[in-house]
């Protein structure tokens, strides 16, 4: 736990990162279109990286190939980019994360392609998981339970009429990608006796689906699908925790996606 309470300075680096990952995710929503293949968003990132002079935080982690997860309709997390084409109705998850000065931040947003009468059922997906982090993320500062968090998170969902994906989580993050503790998206005994802290940097993530708790791994052991082969969502910020506010370092916050 300790090294997650970052100094100032290092949560100016975090913050500074989080500010290149904020406008990288930005232009990759706004290249996210019918016609373009994954590979090609992979590319600009990659561009973006270099023009700025920052450094991959996922390339390469535990051997994973890309600087972008990029997930489509049932694939929940860790797609790799390939040469897939982007279609109308697709929904697109980017996670991407940015190395600053060796500090690290970690965001994701979902993009539904053309609008939101394409896919409906995706685009309600998409509103229901950003609201249930918004809505906490307004009510976290230090000595709050993480587990009260999880609680509110999975019952916000509920009452959407999705589902929470269990086994996946949010966590700390700065100094590495993943960072202690878990932050589960649903009650788990082991944050009951875990509080947020005053300058503690996490990384909150959201991860549902229309009908799936759980996920199963397809043809490698990266990609992983919704069990009962559904669309899923995730939103992700990077912030840091006062004992007045959670500030938001990394991701994109306006509705639309």
């Amino acid at each position: 736990m300790d090294n997650l309470i970052k100094t100032k300075q290092q949560i100016d680096n975090i913050r500074q990162s989080g500010a290149y990952l904020t406008e990288l995710l930005i232009m990759l929503r706004d290249y996210s279109r019918a016609g373009i293949a994954l590979i090609e968003l992979e590319i600009i990132a990659e561009e973006f990286m270099k023009k700025n002079k920052v450094k991959w935080a996922f390339k390469w982690y535990q051997w994973f190939p890309a600087n972008l997860c990029l997930s489509v309709n049932n694939c929940i997390v860790h797609g790799i980019p390939d040469d897939y084409v982007l279609k109308n109705w697709d929904l697109l998850k980017i996670d991407c994360g940015v190395n600053y000065k060796w500090w690290i931040s970690d965001a994701a947003i979902s993009v539904l392609i053309w609008w939101e009468m394409t896919n409906p059922n995706a685009w309600e997906l998409i509103q229901a998981t950003k609201n249930a982090l918004d809505e906490w993320i307004k009510k976290i500062i230090s000595w709050k339970k993480i587990y009260d968090y999880s609680r509110t998170v999975n019952d916000e969902i509920k009452k959407s009429g999705f589902k929470v994906i269990k086994k996946l989580t949010g966590h700390g993050v700065g100094n590495a990608v993943h960072e202690r503790p878990y932050i589960y998206n649903r009650p788990h005994p082991d944050t009951q006796k875990i509080d947020f802290k005053s300058w503690m940097v996490i990384a909150l993530e959201p991860i549902t689906a229309i009908s799936s708790d759980d996920f199963v791994e397809w043809w490698n052991w990266r990609n992983l699908y919704t069990k009962n082969w559904d669309l899923w969502a995730q939103r992700e910020y990077t912030v840091v925790v006062t004992d007045k506010w959670c500030e938001i370092l990394a991701g994109i916050q306006q509705i639309n996606n």
